[in-house]
């Protein structure tokens, strides 16, 4: 017998997410918290089947326009196996309340070559987080680490270790990385949140089972690259970040991240989640993050997006959600290609 239960308690839950195979730091208690400042409301449900634990589903609630609104997993639901998803939707059609639709987007982490599992009561979607990644294997170690790196990022880390001292810090570093990233954004022209949203996500996701802190790379004091990271369920994930064009030499990009590998390694991460990548590098506004990602030499993977939809007017919300979100790409970089 298949059956929901709503989890109210934060330690609770983020043990149920930690211990399902398939899981994300955007599944647990913290984020919920973060996105409650931008509108969207958690809902959080456990699926059992008999005593089993088969999902941990973080659900965010919210309204598109007038009484219309949506149900989002973010890089979720955690999982026991993928084979669960088209039963734990199923269900959770009682938890729609009026809702268009229903977004999943598993954490599978399956190879981006690999074929999409497909599944006839959902259709495959965009995904709302990037869709590609890059992920490492901190199991290797540090050496196993490097010598997976293509020569010139190998060279550019050592080289950083020389020229740039990187440290893991909390909240007294927001300050140095807040202007770095600001200044990151502006360059790439992209969107970013208010101040406010980054230092909760640093706050919140401090949070049972899981950390969140910043690597700072700084040369005779001065901070030249920083990056916000959050870590849960085996994975140290790389949300945020930026670098100065100053003293480029120093090659604090890789110093800053290198810090945050070794963090990981030493506290029993087993994969660090360079987090987005462009679906196709070729032409993309984020080339340049594409190929310094790929320098890390990991694995890239992919994570497929499903719909369930809930109302006779999915297709033609879905079809005003791509307008939207292509003028906001035109309106940002005169083009309407996603950056990621």
């Amino acid at each position: 017998m298949w059956r929901l239960e709503e989890v109210r308690e934060g330690a609770r839950w983020n043990q149920m997410v930690a211990s399902l195979p398939i899981s994300s730091a955007l599944q647990s208690w913290g984020w919920g918290e973060v996105k409650r400042l931008s509108g969207w409301q958690p809902e959080r449900v456990a699926v059992y089947q008999g005593s089993e634990l088969v999902a941990a589903v973080q659900l965010f609630r919210r309204r598109l326009a007038g009484p219309l609104a949506m149900l989002y997993a973010p890089r979720g639901p955690a999982l026991r196996r993928l084979e669960d998803l088209p039963k734990v939707a199923e269900l959770l059609r009682t938890r729609a309340g009026g809702a268009v639709y229903l977004k999943l987007e598993p954490e599978t982490g399956q190879p981006a070559e690999a074929a999409t599992p497909l599944f006839s009561s959902l259709c495959q979607a965009e995904t709302i987080q990037p869709e590609y990644s890059i992920w490492l294997d901190l199991s290797l170690g540090a050496e196993g680490v490097l010598a997976r790196m293509d020569n010139m990022h190998r060279r550019n880390t050592r080289l950083a270790l020389k020229r740039v001292v990187t440290t893991i810090e909390k909240e007294e570093a927001f300050e140095e990385f807040w202007p770095l990233f600001e200044e990151t954004n502006r360059r790439a022209r992209l969107l970013q949140h208010a101040k406010a949203y980054y230092q909760a996500v640093l706050r919140e996701m401090n949070q049972p089972l899981g950390q969140a802190f910043i690597a700072i790379a700084r040369q005779e004091g001065k901070a030249l690259a920083a990056g916000m990271f959050v870590a849960f369920a085996g994975k140290v994930a790389y949300l945020y970040g930026g670098s100065s064009r100053e003293n480029s030499h120093a090659k604090a990009p890789n110093g800053m991240h290198w810090g945050a590998i070794t963090w990981g390694i030493a506290h029993g991460y087993r994969i660090y989640d360079l987090w987005g990548v462009p679906r196709q590098a070729e032409g993309s506004h984020a080339a340049g993050i594409d190929a310094f990602k790929e320098g890390f030499g990991g694995t890239r993977v992919r994570f497929p997006a499903y719909d369930q939809p809930l109302s006779p007017l999915y297709g033609a919300v879905k079809r005003a959600l791509r307008w939207r979100k292509s003028w906001i790409n035109y309106r940002m970089r005169g083009t309407t290609r996603d950056v990621l």
